[in-house]
């Protein structure tokens, strides 16, 4: 079954290659831009927000895992953060063959506990597209003021995503709990979380920490956008699990 997963990049069968997964309420590929040139080897950006769904988180993590097969990638990364991460994670549970070789988790947890806004799926139903519900939930993504073009361009992005996306990715990760399965992740996972987040914590860490086997924390001087909010240091982890499991500078 086809993983009906759409994709920005190029890619080359056969090859290692590094996969960025945004997160939920509809964030934009696009807050990956320019980190494909910094990075020694090819990499793309899943668009699943306007994919065809179903668009469950975890669903979604297994879909993944298709496309990676689908594309017969070489050792490939996983660089996830918010339900990115998430499913990131089931992607990685569910590969018994060996096909994601590492995986970057940023500000993402196994499950909703301590993640707070119980009834944001229901305020999704009610409220999208609105300026009350997205501005808010921007605030929550940065710890300081966002640049002004990269907030036109998210707010641009989520505009097209139709409600149901949203709502379905939203409740679907306060409903799945992965820490009974993270022992099933067998590749090496770096974790680097942006320190000044209020969404996902420190216990989120602990949480990854605690069920998998092989894991690395570096804490990085930002929010939960940690990628665009401290692009340098959040590239050279990157770099660091790319030499670490593919053996490329």
């Amino acid at each position: 079954m086809s993983s009906q997963l759409k994709h920005i990049g190029d890619l080359v069968s056969g090859k290692p290659a590094v996969l960025f997964i945004p997160g939920g309420m509809a964030t934009p590929p696009l807050v990956y831009d320019g980190i494909e040139k910094m990075i020694p080897v090819q990499s793309a950006q899943i668009d699943w927000s306007i994919s065809e769904g179903p668009w469950d988180v975890k669903e979604l993590g297994n879909r993944v895992l298709s496309f990676v097969i689908e594309q017969d990638l070489g050792p490939t990364i996983l660089a996830g953060y918010s339900a990115g991460g998430v499913i990131a994670q089931q992607a990685a549970i569910a590969d018994k063959t060996g096909r994601i070789a590492g995986l970057l988790l940023s500000n993402t947890g196994p499950c909703a506990i301590g993640h707070g806004d119980p009834n944001l799926p229901n305020r999704v139903r009610k409220q999208w597209f609105s300026a009350e519900l997205y501005d808010r939930f921007l605030a929550r993504c940065f710890s300081g003021e966002i640049d002004p073009v990269l907030r036109e361009k998210i707010i641009a992005y989520a505009k097209q995503v139709k409600m149901e996306v949203v709502y379905q990715s939203t409740k679907t990760l306060r409903e799945h709990d992965l820490r009974p399965c993270l022992s099933r992740i067998a590749c090496p996972v770096v974790i680097a979380h942006g320190i000044l987040d209020k969404t996902r914590t420190k216990e989120h860490v602990r949480m990854l920490v605690e069920g998998i086997s092989d894991t690395e924390v570096v804490y990085l001087n930002g929010g939960h956008t940690i990628m665009v909010e401290d692009r340098e240091n959040w590239v050279r982890t990157l770099n660091h699990l790319i030499k670490k499991v593919i053996g490329m500078n």
